[in-house]
C-alpha cells in the first residue's frame, strides 16, 4: 500500500509516471487527486516540455471535445480542453495501459489532475490521525485493486487497462 501526505487544505498529490511519446522514459509528475474530475488532465506545456510531444504532433492528433462534453469547472464555466492520446501511466509501481485520451489545454497551465478514469482502479482512504513529521495533516493511502467497473457509461468509452504483473 502506498501513501501520500495531506496538505493543510486536505489536498493529496500522487507521483505519477507518464510515458514519453517515444515510450522510453516515464518522468514522475505530481498530480492532484481530484475525485470530482472525470478525466485525468495534463497541461499542453507539460506534454511538450517533459514528454516529448511537439505542437505539430498535438495539432495533428488532438480530438476536439464537443462543447457539451467539456468539463464544468468550479466557477461554472466549461474548460477549453481537447483529448490527446496517452499510452502508459505508472502509479505506485503499477503500470496501467491507458488506451483512452487525457485532457489537455493550450490555456490551462497548472492542471495536473488525476481523475476518476484512473482513480477508479485504486482503493484509497484518508487517515487524518496518521500524523508524522512529513504528514502534519494526515495521509491518503492507496492501493491498486484492478478494475471493478462493468458500466463505463459514466466515463465514456471503455478502457483497456493491463498491468505488467498480471500475466
Amino acid at each position: 500500500m502506498n501513501s501520500t501526505a495531506l496538505y493543510r487544505s486536505g489536498a493529496a498529490y500522487v507521483p505519477v509516471g507518464i510515458a514519453t511519446l517515444d515510450g522510453m522514459h516515464m518522468p514522475k509528475l505530481l498530480f492532484l487527486v481530484d475525485t470530482g474530475a472525470t478525466k485525468t488532465t495534463i497541461p499542453k506545456a507539460t506534454l511538450v516540455k517533459h514528454l516529448g510531444y511537439t505542437d505539430a504532433w498535438i495539432q495533428r492528433n488532438k480530438v476536439i471535445v464537443p462543447y457539451n462534453e467539456k468539463p464544468i469547472m468550479a466557477n461554472g464555466k466549461r474548460a477549453d480542453v481537447y483529448r490527446v492520446p496517452l499510452t502508459r501511466i505508472n502509479i505506485g509501481g503499477h503500470e496501467i495501459q491507458h488506451d483512452n485520451c487525457i485532457l489537455s489545454s493550450d490555456t490551462i497551465s497548472l492542471s495536473f489532475l488525476l481523475g476518476l478514469d484512473i482513480l477508479s482502479y485504486f482503493k484509497f482512504y484518508f487517515d487524518f490521525d496518521a500524523i508524522d513529521n512529513n504528514a502534519k495533516y494526515g495521509r491518503m493511502f492507496y492501493e491498486f485493486r484492478g478494475s471493478c467497473r462493468t458500466d463505463y457509461t459514466e466515463l465514456g468509452k471503455p478502457f483497456a487497462y493491463q498491468l505488467e504483473d498480471s500475466h
